[in-house]
């Protein structure tokens, strides 16, 4: 049994693990995307790394803004190195391996698909969340890349006309409204219209993250209450024009946010049921991913298994 290097590139963290073929973590490790001011910079520090680790045969990357076809990262709103990047030929012209580069929301369904609990369904998208929001999607067993290798990016879906000024350079995306960053934003925001008296107060706002908004909201608070009805409003919008466009039958949530756990999926669903088509209504589940959870002590990063997974695929000729 092979085994294969999978790598996980986020706006906020880069994780990495040699894993084999069957879905076992070998070595897993991960850093801050920032640390690296360039794609250069990164292929090296991992390299120095795993070079000493266990054998692999292969490399696999998931990674924001992938053009599929082209295999290089495009204007990635939350990267800072450089517009067109050729990340698959730099890790290949390192490690002189086969390497494949999928988008990082494509790299999660695969994961799903091929070790999580997709693995019968032939309709199914998953949403990612964490710095930034992706979108893999499965329709007829099919991975949906789009005519250009692009397609995915639901986070620029435009929810708000003349809404928040994203990364991208559009108005009034998706993501920054449920994003990491857009969370943070609307708090802010509603907490300086407070009375006070706000769990969210006792928080430097330098420290204010998702983790904290969702923490207080578990306990009633009302400012973070608002915060995540806010947030799983926008979220369920997204899925229904999902299910009423695309007739899933799972949407898996997965990515840092979504490890906020039940109120993220119990609120999300209540929202859903107002903007899904009645003759759809309970046809679609929506579900947290499981390949986030902690397994033996380790936490089995998604993104690194689909990239894993897509690896595989590539070097044996196997659909993905």
């Amino acid at each position: 049994m092979s085994n294969y290097l999978g790598i996980d590139i986020g706006g906020t963290n880069v994780g990495y693990g040699i894993v084999s073929e069957a879905g076992e973590f070998l070595y897993q490790h991960s850093i801050k995307t920032n640390t690296c001011n360039s794609a250069e910079e990164l292929v090296d520090k991992i390299f120095q790394d795993v070079k000493k680790r266990a054998e692999f045969v292969g490399v696999g990357i998931g990674a924001p803004s992938v053009n599929q076809q082209t295999q290089c990262i495009e204007y990635a709103p939350n990267l800072n190195w450089g517009d067109i990047i050729p990340l698959a030929q730099l890790f290949s012209d390192k490690f002189n391996m086969e390497v494949s580069l999928v988008n990082d929301a494509n790299a999660v369904a695969i994961g799903e698909k091929h070790f999580g609990e997709a693995g019968e369904l032939e309709n199914f998208a998953v949403i990612t969340l964490g710095t930034g929001v992706g979108l893999g999607l499965y329709v007829n067993n099919q991975l949906v890349i789009g005519a250009h290798g692009l397609g995915g990016e639901i986070g620029h879906s435009i929810i708000r006309r003349d809404g928040r000024e994203c990364k991208c350079g559009n108005m009034g995306c998706l993501e920054t409204y449920i994003a990491k960053d857009g969370i943070v934003k609307t708090a802010k925001e509603k907490l300086e219209f407070s009375s006070g008296g706000s769990i969210l107060n006792t928080i430097s706002p330098s420290e204010l993250s998702p983790a904290e908004i969702f923490k207080a909201a578990r306990k009633e608070d009302p400012v973070a209450l608002e915060v995540v009805d806010s947030v799983t409003k926008d979220l369920a919008f997204a899925i229904s024009n999902l299910i009423n466009i695309l007739d899933l039958e799972c949407i898996f949530l997965s990515g840092g946010i979504s490890k906020s756990g039940n109120i993220l999926k119990r609120k999300t669903e209540k929202h859903l049921k107002t903007y899904v088509l009645p003759n759809l209504h309970d046809k679609a589940q929506v579900k947290i991913s499981i390949l986030n959870e902690k397994n033996s002590g380790t936490m089995k990063n998604s993104g690194i298994l689909g990239a894993i997974a897509s690896i595989y695929a590539k070097m044996s000729a196997v659909t993905i």
